[in-house]
């Protein structure tokens, strides 16, 4: 398994498009219950929170350790 560059660029598999480190950041503190969804506004794009968290929760990105 290769290591995870948190500062670089990737596909979410939350949003299905290419997104910074910092929205990754922001969206994965949202999504697994840090800050409240409603202060990242891209994440009004998604139709199914529940999910996205789901997704999110198992996404390599997420792990911040």
């Amino acid at each position: 398994m290769r290591a995870v560059n948190h500062e670089e660029e990737h596909k979410c598999p939350v949003y299905g498009r290419v997104i910074s480190s910092d929205l990754c950041y922001d969206s994965a503190m949202c999504l697994l219950g840090f800050f409240k969804v409603e202060s990242t506004r891209e994440l009004n794009e998604v139709l199914d929170i529940e999910e996205a968290r789901a997704v999110c929760k198992a996404c390599e990105y997420s792990n911040m350790e």
